[in-house]
């Protein structure tokens, strides 16, 4: 009987190992770099999850693959559009994905979530194909990159600070970013 115990232990202890060896529950935020601030800039000691700026700065995870946001720009979504509602505030942001590492890349796993105005106030996805915003598409050969334009609406007119968060894949690995108009 002892030895079914121990050797259920060590099975247990063993899909424990493997899971933490593949990535699982990885919360890799990537390591921001922020155009003319010098790559021989120090990480900071602390623990929180570095946000880059929108329009300058880059996450680049451990494995290559890398993210970027433009500078926000105000959006006025035609009226075929879908998750905008007439009172709301848009905006447009343009996502570069840049892949630094010797895999393809399947675009379709990306998820990108927005934040409006000091609250915080949630901001929905638009699309409108009429004007090119859709997600991104197909897949990324080892050192290509290609911009996608992201729209989001939000029921605020504070737009002073926008958060943007873009997830590459399922595995945690998180781009952050923080901008406004």
């Amino acid at each position: 009987m002892n030895h079914r115990r121990y050797a259920t232990v060590a099975g247990i202890t063993l899909a424990g190992i493997i899971a933490l060896g593949c990535g699982a529950g990885s919360t890799d935020t990537g390591s921001v770099s922020d155009k003319g601030a010098g790559s021989n800039a120090a990480p900071a000691a602390e623990e929180k999850p570095k946000v880059a700026k929108m329009g300058s700065g880059t996450v680049t995870f451990a494995d290559g693959l890398a993210v970027s946001a433009k500078k926000p720009v105000k959006f006025t979504p035609s009226s075929y559009a879908a998750g905008h509602q007439r009172a709301n505030t848009a905006v447009l942001i343009e996502v570069t994905i840049s892949n630094g590492t010797k895999e393809p890349f399947d675009l379709a796993l990306v998820t990108a979530t927005a934040a409006f105005g000091a609250e915080g106030t949630q901001a929905e996805r638009v699309y409108d194909s009429g004007k090119g915003i859709t997600d991104f598409e197909g897949t990324l050969a080892p050192g290509q990159k290609r911009t996608a334009k992201l729209a989001f609406s939000a029921p605020t007119k504070d737009t002073s600070t926008i958060g943007l968060t873009v997830k590459p894949d399922f595995d945690g690995s998180t781009a952050l970013f923080e901008g406004g108009l």
